[in-house]
């Protein structure tokens, strides 16, 4: 029996795919898992890189919430765990998640996520301390206060909660992943581990500066909060 089912949602990713899907792919862990690739119509190389590595490709229309949902349909694991194309996994990400559920009342489970790639001393600094407190410490609060704000590219969910939850709402352009840990509240249990980790681009940080993205995720947060409506407009960076 599958146990955990890793669903990653592409589109365009031929630049870093391979590396997600080979870290992937070479767990260190006698957990069962699946490795299902949710494309929304790429038009490069990606499909085929996913061909070598994933169990499963899955076609579906564009969007990261309808990727993530069709994948999660495509799945056979007692669990979905959901991670970007732009991100690789630490080698203990899919043993950290099992380890996770053994919790019988846990239904979500996230980990820190650290940046992928080399930055200047000082960059690398200011990411690091920024990852930790918002991936880790900020995530542990809202965990305790009962508003979990999971992000989308480290997360596990209970595939049972999951489907009766509706899923991913696809109606939203951001904070579908906050939307949806925060609709599970109060169905069991909300869970953090420390190495679920996972170590992602920072190629929109770049693009868009440290002010413009520290401001945008944190008036997100409190505008889903406060009003339950995120910010409509969220620019592609491929």
């Amino acid at each position: 029996m599958v146990t955990l089912s890793v669903i990653v949602p592409t589109l365009n990713e031929e630049k870093y795919i391979e590396d997600c899907l080979t870290s992937l792919y070479s767990q260190n862990t006698d957990v069962s898992y699946e490795i299902i690739v949710s494309d929304g119509g790429s038009d490069d190389g990606t499909v085929r890189i996913a061909d070598k590595y994933a169990d499963k490709v899955v076609m579906t229309g564009r969007g990261i919430s309808k990727g993530r949902n069709e994948g999660a349909k495509a799945s056979r694991g007692r669990y979905l765990v959901f991670i970007d194309a732009d991100s690789i996994a630490s080698s203990t990400l899919i043993s950290a998640y099992a380890d996770a559920f053994i919790n019988k009342n846990a239904i979500a489970a996230t980990g820190p996520i650290f940046p992928k790639e080399k930055l200047s001393s000082y960059e690398n600094l200011f990411v690091q301390i920024g990852s930790k407190l918002y991936t880790e410490s900020w995530i542990k609060f809202l965990i305790k206060i009962g508003k979990p704000a999971f992000i989308g590219s480290n997360s596990a969910f209970s595939k049972n909660v999951f489907f009766d939850a509706g899923g991913f709402n696809e109606k939203l352009n951001t904070f579908e992943d906050g939307d949806l840990s925060m609709r599970l509240v109060g169905r069991g249990d909300f869970m953090f581990h420390e190495h679920a980790r996972v170590y992602t681009s920072v190629r929109r940080l770049k693009k868009w500066g440290y002010f413009k993205f520290i401001k945008f995720h944190t008036t997100n947060t409190l505008k889903y909060m406060l009003f339950e409506k995120p910010h409509d407009d969220y620019e592609p960076v491929r």
